[in-house]
């Protein structure tokens, strides 16, 4: 029960941090940071974070298979903080989103396959709630379009297949977080990986010739954006890597891809979104079913 708080906990605080990055990112405004200043700035800031805490913990030495999943982990989440935020940002969310809940039933397999994580029946109900509900959370007009309108745009949209592609690489990305945390411990996992992601990000953005405009970054408006949205994503981080030590893979995982839950709430209070009723009412239904299975099949 432990691990399923806290996978609650960061699945609000990954609903904070996607208003975050929707907000910063937004076009529409004249003080707005493109995706790659955001995400290579929130990353530095991480290191410059967890580095103070060199000095108070004990940092280990990656084994050779904790060293083999921190690379697996580091590469493919430096894809995914591209891939992820260029989806959202040029495509329609009510499209991309439910296709980022992909990576629950992806999860089942490979939990399975690298962390040998099987989940029982009440568990495998459970996660099926989960995705159903996460799914037709996104679906925003649903009146207007076809239920498999996320799956059709994979046919003819590359955000769509760019989000697609995350799912997938999230849920391979999870279950090596778990084997480097159960060795390492959250925060020196935390540090390994956020050094390694800088490395990537930068190697790529170099290669390809991205522009981040350093005197633009540096203004202090943004520097308070990035350092809100490092503080809030590091948080709900250090939470899901604790969360793995307790809970199955997927539980974890399957809650925070539920953050949709709390972002209809946000969503209305921030961007009076409509058909607040409709969706809160999705919303409760589903995280009801959460609890009711949580306690009875004592997951």
């Amino acid at each position: 029960m432990i691990g399923i708080l806290l996978a609650l906990c960061v699945a609000f605080l990954k609903s904070l941090g996607e208003l975050a990055g929707k907000s910063f990112t937004d076009i529409q405004k004249s003080d707005s940071l493109d995706e790659y200043s955001l995400v290579f700035g929130a990353r530095i800031f991480s290191i410059i974070l967890l580095f103070p805490l060199v000095f108070f913990i004990s940092f280990q030495i990656p084994s050779n298979t904790s060293f083999v999943a921190l690379l697996i982990s580091s590469s493919l989440n430096a894809v995914t903080n591209i891939t992820a935020i260029k989806a959202v940002k040029y495509w329609d969310l009510s499209l991309v989103s439910p296709l980022s809940s992909l990576s629950i039933p992806f999860l089942l397999f490979t939990s399975y396959i690298i962390t040998h994580e099987q989940v029982n029946i009440y568990g495998l109900i459970w996660v099926t709630i989960i995705f159903i509900g996460t799914y037709f959370l996104g679906l925003e007009h649903l009146k207007t379009q076809w239920i498999f309108g996320p799956f059709k745009a994979l046919m003819i949209n590359r955000w769509a297949r760019y989000m697609f592609i995350t799912a997938v690489l999230w849920s391979i990305t999870s279950p090596f977080d778990k084997i480097g945390t159960l060795e390492l411990w959250a925060l020196n996992w935390m540090f390994y990986t956020n050094t390694l992601v800088s490395i990537f990000l930068g190697v790529y953005i170099f290669y390809f010739k991205k522009t981040i405009p350093l005197k633009k970054l540096l203004k202090t408006s943004h520097l308070k954006k990035i350092s809100i949205l490092t503080f809030v994503w590091w948080l709900w981080v250090f939470l899901q890597l604790i969360a793995l030590k307790y809970t199955l893979v997927v539980y974890v995982i399957a809650l925070k891809r539920a953050s949709g839950m709390f972002s209809v709430f946000l969503g209305w209070f921030f961007y009076k979104e409509k058909n607040i009723a409709q969706k809160c009412t999705a919303a409760l239904i589903m995280l009801a079913w959460v609890w009711i299975i949580s306690i009875f099949g004592n997951i």
